[in-house]
């Protein structure tokens, strides 16, 4: 049963949002944390298996890409990681507001602490949206919600893979979508922290023009060959949103019809 969206209270900073594509709703923060078009077209590429049981965000904010990949496969348990008090609270609250989904746990914690906290080996797949820029470059914005979200000021992007890599068992998978100014970087740590480069999908801001973005699944001990993507354009000349685009948000995402019996025991 579909909760009744018109009757959640909200501070004066705070917003509901829709999230294309789906039927379900979040609170969001107008501080410009709110989801963006990456953490949708990083949901939309994860891909799912029946081997696929538990899965980590991290970094996960209100929330957006646990609730993604819950509404994707319903099969699967997912635990978000924040680090900001704020965040986490509004995720704890999002997952009140939508009592439809079972399965999602957020844990406040630094991705830095997290082998002080967590097993190893304990997750099939990690997923993370991270701040792109780090500490010390361009401008920081006076909002510390905003600035955490930006800026490598809780981890850097070293930090997040070498995470992603204690929480994986040998072939679990690590989904991110980071700068293209990023790439090379990533891949040392990749290389470093023992992932292999399985796929990747460059994302065009616009047609024609060069991407800004890439999203990345790489896997651990993996050494073969990887495969690249058709490139995105996330919109057209016209401003208006892609056909790929446009496909997701009126058909929605797609889902996998996994169930508790097929999921490994």
């Amino acid at each position: 049963m579909m909760p009744d969206y018109n009757e959640i209270p909200m501070d004066v900073d705070e917003r509901l949002d829709t999230i294309p594509g789906t039927d379900f709703a979040l609170i969001q923060k107008i501080d410009g944390t709110a989801f963006s078009i990456d953490s949708i077209m990083l949901a939309d590429f994860v891909q799912f298996n029946p081997d696929i049981d538990f899965v980590a965000d991290l970094g996960s904010g209100s929330g957006i890409l646990a609730f993604l990949l819950k509404y994707r496969a319903r099969h699967i348990h997912v635990t978000g990681f924040e680090v900001q008090p704020e965040m986490h609270a509004l995720s704890l609250r999002n997952i009140q507001m939508n009592p439809q989904f079972s399965g999602i746990a957020f844990d406040k914690l630094d991705i830095r602490n997290i082998p002080s906290k967590i097993l190893p080996e304990t997750f099939d797949l990690v997923v993370s949206n991270p701040p792109y820029f780090k500490s010390g470059s361009g401008k920081l914005s006076p909002k510390s919600h905003r600035a955490a979200a930006r800026h490598e000021l809780h981890g850097t992007l070293e930090n997040f893979v070498e995470a992603a890599n204690y929480m994986l068992g040998y072939g679990g998978k690590f989904c991110v979508v980071i700068p293209v100014t990023r790439f090379v970087e990533i891949l040392e740590f990749f290389k470093k922290f023992n992932f292999g480069l399985k796929r990747m999908r460059y994302l065009l801001p616009k047609e024609e023009e060069k991407a800004h973005l890439v999203l990345l699944e790489a896997e651990r001990f993996y050494n073969g060959k990887h495969y690249r993507e058709p490139d995105l354009p996330i919109h057209m000349k016209d401003s208006s949103f892609s056909p790929y685009l446009q496909n997701l948000f009126e058909n929605g995402f797609r889902k996998y019809p996994f169930s508790e019996s097929m999921t490994r025991k």
